[in-house]
């Protein structure tokens, strides 16, 4: 533990130590709180948490800052004054250690023996390969997990909340194919999912290029885009079969919040409960919390999606065998997105 700090802290990312000092504090302050400690927890509200879910590079992440900036909203590194720090509790070991191995994320997975693929699979996790290891129901859920998991996410309510209107939200991405058992484990808190998604012709190459998963043997070029198109077009399909199921789900596509933020931000609000706030849309002049990582460029301003331009035919091929059915039921085609009526489209349960 200590080595991997100090690993951590002369890492070469640009970020001085004090601004990852100021993040590790902000993200485990939980730890040394007091206030999650006893049998008060138990009595926190637990109310509808928000589930932000995808494949990672989809736009999920500036999606959950709009609402991370309500000052209702609480996450794994703190209320809205820290609406940059991390968001996926899954991911954190601190975290994983508290939670039942059905729930956790996809790094550190030293668990998961693989042939192809390293220890950290945030590009891959549903991949045929993968997905045994990733994929839960509500039939998955096993004694006690119910207890644990609510335990810890009032405990996050505890430390980080305001008052007893609190709301919990979490973007861990490997959730989007355990839909059914986080429904299952907050029955009774009314969970609520939203599935941001970005057109998977321009999406898979993207994260080979920039976000690929670890791999433990030389792959090619094209066996990594197969692989992450292999992911997005399972995580998609499970995700959209569970919402059936499910409900109480929002589906977001990116590229429709890119072009009118504010209508989906609203829809957001009116969907989770929240009251919206004009701060909970990017603009020009917003500042970044002073803990900031400074390559960290996901809010103001929005770039252009240009993926598609980039593209070559021989990816496009692959993306396409592997992903084409779900991208249409997404509304998605190779060169672009079929305009709908509303920027976000809800889902309830048959």
């Amino acid at each position: 533990m200590t080595t991997g700090f100090v690993r951590y802290l002369t890492s070469g990312d640009g970020a001085s130590p004090l601004v990852k000092v100021a993040r590790i504090y902000y993200r485990d302050r939980w730890r040394v709180s007091p206030r999650r400690l006893g049998r008060r927890v138990d009595r926190v509200r637990l109310d509808r948490p928000i589930f932000i879910l995808g494949t990672q590079g989809s736009g999920g992440t500036l999606v959950g800052r709009c609402l991370r900036r309500n000052p209702a909203v609480v996450t794994v590194s703190g209320g809205s004054e820290h609406w940059t720090g991390t968001d996926e509790l899954a991911i954190v070991r601190s975290r994983m250690r508290r939670l039942p191995r059905s729930l956790w994320g996809s790094s550190h997975r030293y668990d998961i023996p693989s042939d192809t693929f390293g220890t950290h699979h945030s590009s891959a996790f549903a991949s045929d390969e993968l997905l045994p290891h990733y994929r839960a129901t509500a039939d998955d859920a096993q004694p006690g997990d119910a207890a644990r998991f609510q335990r810890l996410l009032r405990e996050h309510l505890a430390v980080y909340g305001r008052g007893g209107d609190a709301r919990f939200l979490d973007k861990t991405h490997s959730y989007t194919v355990k839909m059914a058992l986080i429904a299952a484990l907050l029955e009774d808190a009314d969970p609520l999912f939203v599935l941001v998604v970005r057109n998977p012709y321009g999406a898979c190459p993207s994260a080979v290029a920039r976000k690929p998963p670890s791999f433990a043997a030389s792959v090619t070029a094209e066996r990594r885009l197969e692989l992450v198109a292999e992911h997005w077009a399972n995580a998609h399909r499970i995700a959209l079969e569970d919402a059936e199921r499910v409900g109480r789900t929002a589906v977001v596509r990116f590229e429709d919040f890119l072009a009118d933020p504010e209508a989906v931000v609203r829809e957001l609000c009116s969907f989770a409960g929240l009251e919206y706030r004009p701060a909970m849309v990017p603009r020009a002049g917003d500042s970044m919390p002073w803990a900031t990582l400074p390559t960290d460029r996901k809010w103001w301003p929005l770039y252009p999606d240009d993926r598609l331009e980039r593209i070559t035919p021989e990816q496009l091929e692959i993306v396409a065998e592997r992903c084409a059915e779900i991208a249409s039921r997404l509304g998605y085609r190779p060169d672009g997105r079929d305009v709908r009526e509303s920027p976000v489209e809800l889902t309830t349960s048959s």
